[in-house]
């Protein structure tokens, strides 16, 4: 499932607002937030609703091959890609990396892909610290597991407060 932009920002603002009251309880870990994926189409970036870093830091946060939505979406995703490679290259291109932030940036646009997750990463490992932290009841059980190092808030669907139908 794709969230469009006003999704994309909900699930930022529940993900940013429980690492805040995460980080009262869990001074010790130094705890910061980013987006993740694991697997095909893997990366990370720092937490931030910046569209450039974002597109710069995890591309594939994007939504993916499949057809995101009725109008023109995955052209407008195609295009960014081009246009990220470009200027990971060097090339000239902020012209055409402004027009196409501006289409970016429609609200009906479901750029977004909704099984990233947003993930709470130590500064700081403390085990004893990060296990009650994976165990406590604000994050999910069934997307955290004592014995690693990752600690869960949620996919952005999720912390959007979507369901599957949707």
């Amino acid at each position: 499932m794709n969230l469009n932009r006003e999704q994309f920002l909900r699930a930022v603002e529940q993900g940013g607002a429980l690492l805040k009251e995460l980080m009262a309880d869990y001074l010790e870990l130094k705890i910061k937030a980013v987006f993740s994926r694991f697997g095909p189409r893997s990366g990370q970036c720092d937490l931030t609703t910046d569209l450039r870093k974002i597109v710069m830091e995890f591309p594939e946060i994007l939504a993916g091959q499949e057809r995101v939505c009725k109008d023109n979406s995955q052209e407008v995703v195609s295009k960014l890609r081009r246009v990220v490679v470009g200027l990971r290259k060097g090339e000239p291109l902020d012209k055409e990396a402004d027009d196409l932030e501006q289409r970016l940036l429609d609200p009906e646009l479901k750029l977004y892909c909704g099984e990233v997750l947003i993930e709470f990463r130590p500064g700081t490992l403390k085990y004893e610290s990060l296990r009650r932290l994976q165990q406590d009841a604000r994050l999910p059980p069934e997307l955290n597991e004592v014995g690693s190092i990752r600690v869960v808030a949620g996919s952005l669907a999720m912390l959007a407060g979507l369901s599957d139908t949707e």
